[in-house]
């Protein structure tokens, strides 16, 4: 009888679902894709296309570590754990969106690249030397190129080189940040610009950005790059995704970090990405 007593408390311990937090509006309405994360520490994941993360994706942290909640286009929100755990349902309001001023062209433009438009190199950026062991585990893990931006630029768009590989289609967000004392600052971008890559696609990949009007003025450093959102290994043993870079690079810089508020991580590498843009004086 004992026995059976047991094996019903595990069938049940079992069948309970998954322990999960909510981004939503205040309205109630979803918001894909935010980015959930532990103020510091590399602790955090990327909610769902319905706006529903795992709250074991933070069992690591403690309940009075702050938890950031944000997503472009929406104010952030920042509460301790022990607070999201016993109310999981998080609600972000819309940023004020600034009135956009209309730009005319400057007359005369000089097409360029910002960046490293070679395809080799002794360096690899990749997500194997991480710790992927949960599911989706890359969720929120940021990689990106340090550009100092020498003449006034329209942006056109991004491009970054995939030399590896092995996961399903892949979902992504363009990522651009103002760089202060050698380390990204605040977003760039009042669109969340996303973008999908088909199963196992290598070689250059392309990000078009010239209706999101990006200026970026002579004399600002940026950092241009990529934020993983969501994507499954073709094969359960790998779990390689990434390119190449020149190293060493005493000039040029790239950046990477775990998840949405972890600390960024600095290499003397120039990897395989750049901006296209239209300079002029």
């Amino acid at each position: 009888m004992l026995a059976f007593v047991l094996l019903l408390s595990m069938l049940s311990a079992r069948a309970q679902p998954a322990a999960t937090g909510t981004v939503i509006t205040a309205t109630g309405v979803p918001v894909p894709f935010a980015s959930v994360g532990v103020r510091g520490k590399p602790v955090g994941t990327v909610a769902d296309g319905q706006g529903v993360f795992l709250l074991s994706t933070l069992a690591q942290a403690a309940g009075t570590d702050t938890v950031v909640v944000s997503c472009i286009g929406y104010e952030p929100r920042q509460l301790l754990l022990s607070r999201l755990r016993q109310q999981p349902a998080v609600q972000l309001t819309p940023a004020p969106t600034p009135i956009r001023e209309v730009q005319v062209r400057h007359a005369r433009v000089t097409p360029a690249t910002l960046g490293r438009t070679a395809t080799g190199g002794t360096a690899h950026w990749t997500t194997s030397s991480r710790d992927i062991s949960e599911v989706d585990g890359n969720r929120g893990w940021e990689v990106g190129t340090v550009l100092p931006i020498t003449r006034n630029s329209y942006v056109d768009s991004f491009h970054f080189y995939i030399e590896q590989n092995e996961f399903g289609p892949i979902r992504l967000r363009f990522v651009l940040y103002k760089m202060e004392h050698g380390q990204p600052t605040e977003l760039l971008l009042t669109d969340d610009v996303q973008f999908t890559i088909p199963a196992g696609q290598t070689g250059w990949i392309d990000v078009a950005l010239a209706k999101y009007r990006l200026h970026l003025p002579k004399g600002q450093t940026v950092a241009a790059g990529i934020q993983w959102l969501q994507g499954q290994q073709l094969s359960p043993d790998k779990n390689h995704f990434g390119g190449p870079g020149a190293f060493p690079s005493p000039r040029h810089r790239a950046l990477a970090r775990d998840k949405s508020e972890a600390h960024w991580r600095v290499f003397p590498i120039n990897v395989s990405m750049y901006l296209a843009v239209q300079t002029y004086k």
